[in-house]
């Protein structure tokens, strides 16, 4: 006899669960669209959005998780690695029919893939 999987045991590895639960996430939201037009780091982040730098980077974690973010690191003045973020997308478009999400995004044309 074949057991089928509990629904929220799939639901735990589906990509569109994932993606929904980082958005419901307000300071997941406000990282996304302060970094949507230039590229920042996470100490810039956390300042202009009044979020404390471990959550910005626990959001940052979780973002890069879900593809939703890009990551460049560049050597900075004073000779260490500086990490900058840019959010992958420009916007999205949720549709839930049925229980099952419908997630579509339109590309941030603005990243540079240098």
């Amino acid at each position: 006899m074949i057991k089928k999987p509990k629904v929220l045991l799939t639901e735990k590895y589906d990509i569109s669960n994932k993606i929904l639960s980082e958005l419901a996430n307000l300071e997941s939201r406000h990282i996304l669209f302060a970094i949507m037009k230039q590229p920042k780091s996470a100490q810039t982040i956390s300042r202009e959005q009044k979020i404390p730098l471990s959550s910005v980077y626990k959001r940052i974690t979780s973002l890069k998780e879900c593809s939703l973010i890009h990551e460049k690191a560049d050597f900075a003045m004073s000779g260490h690695v500086a990490r900058y973020y840019q959010s992958k997308i420009k916007d999205i478009e949720i549709i839930i029919t049925k229980f099952e999400p419908k997630i579509s995004f339109t590309k941030n044309k603005l990243i540079k893939n240098d």
